[in-house]
C-alpha cells in the first residue's frame, strides 16, 4: 500500500510540476500581451449581450458595456420576453441613457438553450437591418467589463491567424459592505483554475466574452451550428473554429471581474451544470478533468488518510504531499499575480481579501471538482436560469421544465421589435 501512494505521488509531483509551468507560460504571455504595442483596429462591431432575470448589480454591468471607449459600436440586448425581469430593467437604463441601443425578444426557445436562441435572434435582427457591422462580439450581463475592454478584445482580429479572441471572468467575493462566505471564495478559487486553458492558443472561448470578424462567422456557419440542437454557443464556436485549425487567442486585458454571491447549493449546481456541459460538448477536457482530479483526490486526500491510519510512512510519503501541496500554492499565487495586474484598480482590495484561497483551497477545489465529475457522470440533465435540459448529443436538446411565462413572442415578431427598439433608441437618444 505505501509503495503504490508513494509511486502516485510521484505522479502526482509531476502533475503539479507541468501544472505550474502551464500557468507560468500564461504569466509571460500576458506580459508579453501587455508590454507589445499594438496598431488599433476599430471596425464596426455589434455585441450582443443576452439577458435573463437581474443578476447582482445588473445596472452598473450594463451600464458599463454602454460605456465603452470605442468609436463605432451598435449594443443589441435580448430576452425571452418583456415578462423577463431583466427587460423592463433594461428598458429603464436605456432610456436613461444617451447612446443607441436595441432591445428585443426573442420567445421561447423550442429545441436548444435560451441563451443560444436568444444570441440567434440578435444575429437575425442584425441580419436583417445592418450589413455593415464588421465584428460580432458576445457579452454576458453578470461580467462589468472596463472602458477599454471591446478596444482590447477586438484588436487581435487583425491576425489572419485568430478566428476569434475570448476574455475570461475573475469571480470575487462581494465587497466589505456585504456578506461574503466560505461558498464565494470557493467558486472564485474554483473559476480561477480555468485559466490554465487560455493563452494564444486557447481551449475554448468563453461566452462572456468572445469578438469573431463576422465573414468568419458566417463562413464558418456558426449560427446554424447553434440553431442545431445547441446549449452551449461557447464550446460550439470553440469547436468550430479549432476543427477548422485556426486559432482562439485569450486577450489578458479582458478579464473581467464578476461577483460571487452563492450559497453551497448554488455553488455544486453552477459546478456541476459546467462540468456536464463540458462532458457533452468538450469530452477531452471532461476526460483530462477526470485523470488530473482523480489522480489529486485519491493520492492526496487518500496520502492524508494513510499517513493518520499508520499505513504509510511519514519520511516518504509526507515531503511528497507537502511538494505537491507547495507547488498548487505556487499556481495559484501566480494566476492571483496576474489578476491583481489585469483587474481594474477599484476591485482590487476584494483581490486582496481572496488571496488566501487561491493559496490554500486548492486540495478543496480538487475535491469540488470530484464532485462535478460524479454528478456529470449520470446525467446529462442540466438547470440552467430555471429552465430544464436535457442534452442528449451536442445537437439534440430536449427542454423538460420551463417555468410559466404570461405570454409567447414568435419568431415572426422579431425582426418587427428589434427595428422598432433600434428606432425607439435613437428617437430617445
Amino acid at each position: 500500500m505505501e509503495a503504490a501512494f508513494t509511486i502516485l505521488a510521484v505522479f502526482l509531483l509531476i502533475q503539479s510540476i507541468f501544472a505550474l509551468v502551464t500557468v507560468g507560460r500564461l504569466v509571460r504571455y500576458t506580459w508579453r500581451a501587455l508590454s507589445t504595442a499594438r496598431e488599433r483596429y476599430v471596425p464596426k462591431t455589434a455585441v450582443i449581450i443576452p439577458c435573463k432575470g437581474l443578476d447582482h448589480d445588473f445596472e452598473e454591468n450594463i451600464v458599463a458595456y454602454l460605456a465603452q471607449d470605442y468609436r463605432h459600436y451598435e449594443l443589441i440586448f435580448v430576452t425571452e420576453s418583456e415578462s423577463d425581469p431583466a427587460h423592463s430593467a433594461l428598458k429603464k437604463i436605456l432610456e436613461d441613457s444617451n447612446r443607441s441601443a436595441w432591445l428585443i425578444t426573442a420567445g421561447e426557445a423550442q429545441n436548444r438553450g435560451q441563451k443560444v436562441h436568444n444570441l440567434c435572434a440578435a444575429v437575425d435582427a442584425l441580419n436583417a437591418i445592418d450589413r455593415k457591422t464588421e465584428v460580432l462580439v458576445f457579452a454576458d450581463s453578470d461580467a462589468r467589463p472596463d472602458a477599454n475592454w471591446l478596444q482590447e478584445l477586438v484588436t487581435p482580429l487583425t491576425d489572419p491567424r485568430v478566428a476569434a479572441t475570448t476574455g475570461f471572468r475573475w469571480y470575487l467575493p462581494l465587497n466589505a459592505t456585504s456578506r461574503r462566505s466560505f461558498w464565494a471564495y470557493l467558486l472564485s478559487a474554483w473559476n480561477a483554475a480555468a485559466l490554465n486553458l487560455m493563452g494564444e492558443r486557447s481551449s475554448f472561448a468563453w461566452g462572456g466574452a468572445m469578438a469573431i470578424n463576422r465573414d468568419m462567422f458566417e463562413g464558418l456557419r456558426i449560427k446554424e451550428r447553434w440553431e442545431d440542437g445547441a446549449v452551449s454557443d461557447d464550446y460550439v464556436l470553440s469547436s468550430v473554429i479549432h476543427a477548422a485549425r485556426l486559432r482562439i487567442r485569450f486577450v489578458p486585458q479582458c478579464l473581467v471581474p464578476s461577483e460571487a454571491q452563492t450559497t453551497w447549493r448554488d455553488l455544486l449546481e453552477f459546478t456541476a451544470r459546467q462540468m456536464t456541459i463540458t462532458r457533452v460538448y468538450a469530452p477531452r477536457v471532461w476526460w483530462l478533468s477526470v485523470i488530473t482530479n482523480t489522480l489529486f483526490n485519491v493520492t492526496f486526500w487518500g496520502g492524508l488518510v494513510a499517513l493518520v491510519s499508520g499505513i504509510a510512512s511519514i519520511s516518504v510519503l509526507l515531503p511528497l504531499l507537502v511538494g505537491v501541496f507547495v507547488l498548487g500554492t505556487m499556481s495559484g499565487a501566480l494566476r492571483g499575480f496576474l489578476a491583481s495586474q489585469l483587474l481594474p484598480a477599484e476591485v482590487r482590495p476584494q483581490l486582496r481579501r481572496s488571496w488566501w484561497a487561491y493559496l490554500f483551497l486548492h486540495p478543496v477545489v480538487a475535491l469540488l471538482y470530484l464532485h462535478n465529475i460524479l454528478v456529470s457522470a449520470r446525467t446529462r440533465r442540466i438547470l440552467w436560469r430555471g429552465i430544464g435540459y436535457e442534452m442528449r448529443s451536442p445537437n439534440e436538446t430536449l427542454i423538460w421544465h420551463r417555468p410559466q411565462l404570461p405570454h409567447k413572442i414568435s419568431e415572426a415578431q422579431l425582426k418587427r421589435s428589434g427595428a422598432a427598439a433600434k428606432t425607439s433608441s435613437r428617437e430617445s437618444s
